[in-house]
């Protein structure tokens, strides 16, 4: 092998490398974020943190485009999810309850950004 192709191969190799650490520096990072974000939305869901805190705490630890993306949607009805069936499943069922879950579910939809998940689109030309 002349002396090009080995700096040449050294070069590619080095850019993988430096492509495969970026990898997983950004899926730590994501990993981490999900967890702290999950933390703090499981405390709001309990009544633990209010939303003004958990507003601050998440755009401390994410940024803006995972807070309105699908990723923290997902997380959002996922502590949503566990918070009913903590609260309302084995319990006698209350409507005060639920009612109190959902408000806190439109009001973190609404601080985030977040899409309502099943919207009426209406009609649309061409969708027939």
């Amino acid at each position: 092998m002349d002396e090009r192709t080995a700096v040449t191969v050294g070069a590619a190799a080095l850019i993988a490398a430096l492509a495969i650490v970026a990898y997983v520096v950004r899926r730590v990072r994501l990993r981490e974020t999900k967890r702290r974000i999950g933390e703090f939305l499981s405390g709001y869901f309990n009544g633990d943190l209010p939303l003004d805190q958990l507003a601050r705490r998440a755009r401390e630890v994410a940024s803006r485009g995972f807070l309105g993306g699908p990723e923290c949607q997902a997380l959002v009805h996922a502590a949503f999810q566990r918070a009913a069936e903590a609260k309302l499943v084995g319990k006698a069922y209350s409507l005060e309850v639920e009612k109190k879950l959902l408000a806190a579910l439109a009001a973190v939809r609404a601080e985030f950004g977040l899409p309502e998940r099943y919207q009426n689109e209406g009609w649309k030309a061409g969708r027939e």
